[in-house]
C-alpha cells in the first residue's frame, strides 16, 4: 500500500489548508453586501476539512504503527525470504491468484530481494514486507501452513460491501514455527479485547457524544459570530 507517512502529511497539509480558509471565513465580522462568495468559502472549506480530518485520523494512526514497527516496538516475528524462494512463492501465488475460490494476493511480490533477501516484520498491528507496509487490526484472520502464512482481513463500510484484504507471504525455511508465535500473538490479543466489543464502544461513544458535540460546537460559533439567530 502506499507510504502511510507520506498519506499522512498529504492530509495533514489539506487539512490545515482547509482549516486556514474556514476560520477567516467564520470568525471575521460580517459586513454589509452580498456574501454568496463567503457562504461559498464557509461550506466548500467545511466539508474538505471533516473530509481531511477522518483522512488525517486514520492515516495518522497508520503512520504512527509503521513508525513503531521500525523502531521494534511490538515486533513478534520477523524472517528473511530469499530470492529464490521469493521466485518460487511468486508462481505460487501467481497460480492462486487465477482461482475463483480465493481471493488475489495484494502482497507486493515484485520487489527485487537483492542479494540479502526481503525482510518481513510482524508487530501486534501490523506488518512489513520489504517497503511493502499493511496495518492489521487484532480481529485479523490469520492461517498458517506448512510453509507460509496468510493474513485476512474484513473492513466494514457504513454502505455497500466490506472491503477485503488478504496477504500471503512465504515464510523462512527452518524458521516456520514463526508463523504459530505470529498466530498465538494475535489470539491472545483479540481475547484481551473480548472480541472486538471495545472498538464497539469506542465507534458507539464516537457517535452517540463525539458528533453530537462536534456539531453543538459549530452552531455556537456560528450563533455568537452571527451566521445564526
Amino acid at each position: 500500500m502506499a507510504d502511510p507517512i507520506r498519506s499522512r502529511n498529504r492530509s495533514a497539509a489539506v487539512f490545515v489548508t482547509a482549516l486556514a480558509v474556514f476560520l477567516p471565513a467564520l470568525l471575521l465580522p460580517r459586513s454589509g453586501g452580498d456574501l454568496t462568495v463567503r457562504k461559498l468559502m464557509l461550506f466548500a472549506s467545511l466539508g474538505v476539512l471533516s473530509i481531511s480530518a477522518v483522512w488525517l485520523a486514520v492515516r495518522w494512526d497508520e503512520a504512527r504503527r509503521l513508525i513503531r514497527l521500525r523502531a521494534g516496538v511490538g515486533v513478534v516475528a520477523r524472517w528473511t525470504i530469499d530470492a529464490a524462494q521469493l521466485a518460487s512463492f511468486r508462481r505460487l501465488s501467481h497460480e492462486w491468484d487465477q482461482r475463483p475460490d480465493l481471493r488475489p494476493n495484494e502482497a507486493d511480490l515484485t520487489q527485487d530481494p537483492g542479494e540479502r533477501g526481503i525482510d518481513v516484520v510482524v508487530s501486534r498491528d501490523a506488518v512489513l514486507f520489504g517497503a511493502d507496509y499493511w496495518p492489521l487490526e487484532k480481529d485479523v484472520r490469520i492461517t498458517v501452513r506448512a510453509d507460509w502464512i496468510e493474513f485476512f482481513q474484513v473492513i466494514p463500510k457504513a454502505e455497500g460491501q466490506a472491503l477485503y484484504t488478504v496477504l500471503r507471504l512465504p515464510l523462512q525455511p527452518g524458521q516456520e514455527n514463526l508463523g504459530t508465535d505470529v498466530l498465538q500473538a494475535y489470539q491472545h490479543a483479540h481475547r484481551a479485547l473480548g472480541s472486538g466489543r471495545r472498538q464497539l464502544f469506542y465507534i458507539a461513544l464516537l457517535c452517540l457524544v463525539g458528533v453530537p458535540a462536534l456539531a453543538a460546537s459549530a452552531w455556537f460559533i456560528a450563533w455568537i459570530t452571527g451566521w445564526v439567530a
